[in-house]
């Protein structure tokens, strides 16, 4: 178990650092060489860039809560943590490769609204999924 845990560790590590690199014009490639290159991020592709680190970061996420023995009791908490990363890695993203306009405001308005609102799901969902199981 311990191999099993130290595996699931550097996935953690892996994913995290991927998630992060493009912020830094860096780009780590598993597929093919499996090297570190450099990233061409634009307005074209801004938003896949932010959406790939998003994931990435709530993959590490869940496999750190894993690890920890902490399981998700709603069917909801991956996609309120996918939004709670696009929150962080959405306005960071604009910062280094954009400037910020209304299209960005709104993503992040409407991001902030759909967090609120699949938190209280969560909340919800993590009381009753379990009551008539005894």
């Amino acid at each position: 178990m311990r191999i099993f845990n130290a595996v699931v560790m550097s996935l953690v590590l892996l994913m995290a650092v991927m998630a992060v690199l493009p912020l830094y014009g860096m780009d780590l490639v598993l597929i093919g060489k499996g090297e570190l290159t450099n990233v061409l991020i634009d307005e074209s592709n801004l938003h896949l860039y932010m959406v790939r680190s998003a994931a990435f970061a709530t993959f590490a996420t869940f496999s750190l809560n894993y690890l920890r023995r902490r399981r998700p009791l709603s069917s909801v908490a991956p996609l309120l943590y996918f939004c709670t990363w696009a929150l962080v890695f959405g306005p960071a993203y604009v910062f280094v490769y954009a400037s910020p306009n209304w299209k960005q405001g709104a993503f992040l308005v409407f991001t902030c609204v759909l967090v609120f609102f699949l938190f209280r799901e969560n909340e919800r969902e993590a009381k009753t999924i379990f009551v008539d199981e005894w």
